[in-house]
């Protein structure tokens, strides 16, 4: 039989966009890595998201590579990465350790996926909006969960993929929610920027926005992306998406591992032990105890294999033909990076469906080993530019947060609900537990 060519079936529905679904981790990591690959997947429903082809995650080519650089400069110069950040993050998860305890007084039972979604970010708003956030100020996360409820939704509605959809029935697919979310959230980051207009002194940049609104203040050049009202559009939209991705992805990743932490005691009671021999509980844990806490770092592995919250990661489009592995790929193929699959494969890791972190630690479980299956920061040219600051923050919290507390099982509820609601996300369902102190 004459073995089917992949050019064939792309070419043999030309009305359609087509796709390629990638399984392999290895073929992910050098087709993503290629330059081509660096086109994005451009939909009206994720454009709106960031109000039109602006910023960086929904961008490519010169504005992706010019507004990416300005962000990571911009957050190195004020502690992106660096170790000042870990006093302020340590701040934070000892304010949600204080929110705990006091919800527990009260309830008998915790929310922790509340405190969550405050305390991750606050590090982060520091250095890019110069301010902390206030516990008990909800409201730029209530936004945000409006609008992961929406994109979710779109998804299931089929509007994601279709976006005819809004123009048909907007309502009944979500799209007019999700221009509502969308509205709300930019709004809020726009006072943002107004409010710093009102004292922004020039060549006195105090953070992150100061340092955008210096850059289009400066920009003469039309063909610049920070240039007039384009100029603008960048900024607010690359802002937004910033403190979307920190906030989205940490605070569901914490979520998910203390619900695994809660139905896995003895795992818990390994990551005391550890906690305990390296930190003791009269200090705070540090970054530099990161080496000598494997247990700790494999279990924040596993959450993240096991879990794979995005499970088909960011999609690309190719943007120009290639030649790959005896394969003519056209420009405009959609690439599908399968993560949930990767992470879940069998024939890499045996039992998938357990929550065991062992399986990252060598014999003695003395070192943590690097399994070449695990992409959950999506390798490539396009990697996550925040994954340090991720593995920095879910480290603090895990290890200031388990030597402090223990947690249970919500006695009413108390056997484990680990299905999720699906969509772009794989959130974990709601649910409560108990919290004591060490």
């Amino acid at each position: 039989m004459k073995p089917i060519k992949l050019d064939e079936i792309l070419l043999s529905h030309p009305t359609l966009q087509s796709a390629l679904v990638v399984n392999d981790a290895k073929l992910m990591k050098e087709l993503f890595g290629h330059s081509s690959a660096t086109g994005k997947f451009k939909t009206d429903t994720l454009l709106e998201m960031t109000k039109g082809p602006y910023g960086v995650v929904n961008t490519e080519g010169e504005l992706w590579h010019e507004q990416r650089q300005f962000l990571i400069r911009s957050l190195i110069n004020f502690g992106f990465g660096k170790p000042t950040m870990e006093p302020l993050i340590l701040a934070d998860v000892q304010e949600a350790i204080d929110w705990m305890k006091k919800d527990m007084d009260e309830h008998g039972t915790v929310e922790v996926f509340n405190m969550y979604k405050i305390g991750v970010t606050n590090a982060l708003w520091c250095i890019v909006a110069g301010e902390r956030q206030s516990k008990d100020d909800h409201t730029f996360s209530l936004l945000v969960d409006a609008l992961v409820d929406s994109i979710q939704n779109s998804v299931k509605s089929g509007l994601f993929f279709l976006s005819w959809l809004k123009t048909v029935a907007p309502e009944i697919s979500g799209y007019n929610c999700l221009v509502k979310a969308t509205d709300n959230v930019h709004q809020y980051i726009r006072k943002l920027f107004d409010k710093h207009r009102e004292t922004f002194i020039p060549g006195s940049p105090r953070d992150v926005i100061d340092c955008y609104l210096e850059q289009l203040q400066n920009a003469t050049d039309p063909e610049s992306t920070f240039f007039g009202a384009n100029g603008e559009k960048n900024a607010l939209a690359t802002v937004v998406e910033v403190f979307q991705a920190g906030l989205i992805t940490s605070s569901h990743t914490l979520n998910w591992l203390t619900l695994y932490l809660t139905h896995h005691q003895h795992v818990q009671t390994k990551l005391h032990e550890e906690i305990d021999r390296v930190v003791g509980r009269n200090r705070d844990p540090s970054l530099h105890d990161k080496p000598k806490m494997p247990y700790t770092e494999a279990v924040i592995q596993e959450i993240f294999r096991i879990t794979s919250i995005v499970p088909l990661g960011l999609l690309h489009e190719l943007l120009y033909d290639i030649d790959f592995h005896g394969y003519r790929l056209p420009k405009g193929l959609l690439l599908i990076p399968n993560m949930y699959h990767i992470q879940h494969d069998k024939k890499t890791w045996g039992d998938p469906e357990n929550f065991r972190p062992e399986r990252f630690l060598n014999e003695n479980e003395s070192r943590v080993i690097q399994n070449n299956a695990m992409v959950a920061f999506q390798p490539g040219k396009r990697q996550c530019l925040g994954e340090p600051l991720a593995r920095d923050v879910l480290f603090l919290y895990v290890a200031k947060i388990f030597q402090n507390l223990h947690a249970f099982p919500d006695p009413i509820n108390p056997v484990p609900n680990f299905d999720y609601d699906d969509g772009i996300l794989l959130i974990a369902k709601p649910y409560r537990v108990v919290m004591k102190s060490r």
